[in-house]
């Protein structure tokens, strides 16, 4: 079987609401949205090619991900953040679930070239 593609959905994950962050008045809650329904629709879709996860961009798991820490640094906390195969691909309004599906569908069709070798 070909190698899953990794989906990471960077944005605000926890239980709480919006009123109990502190930084609900620099964030507007726009980074308190949560997870609408986009992993449901990426499983449905893709199943057992793809491997999606939340990260929470408040969560001391950032550490492992200079990258987005870097992204966030330049372009401000714009989320969802979505890191496709360890690449910031999308991030804020341009994260639509059809940007998305269109960049998993862009490395899905990346898959091995076998059929381009000489068998003997």
């Amino acid at each position: 079987m070909a190698r899953k593609v990794d989906v990471k959905l960077f944005g605000y994950y926890p239980e709480a609401s919006c009123d109990e962050c502190s930084n609900f008045c620099m964030c507007g809650g726009q980074a308190h949205r949560g997870d609408d329904g986009t992993v449901k629709a990426l499983l449905d879709t893709y199943g057992e090619r793809i491997q999606v996860s939340l990260v929470n961009v408040f969560s001391s798991e950032m550490n492992g991900y200079p990258e987005v820490v870097e992204c966030i640094k330049k372009n401000g906390l714009r989320v969802p953040i979505v890191v496709v195969n360890g690449e910031v691909k999308l991030m804020g309004s341009e994260a639509t679930l059809d940007a998305i599906k269109l960049v998993i569908e862009s490395q899905l069709s990346k898959g091995p070239i076998s059929f381009l070798v000489r068998h003997p």
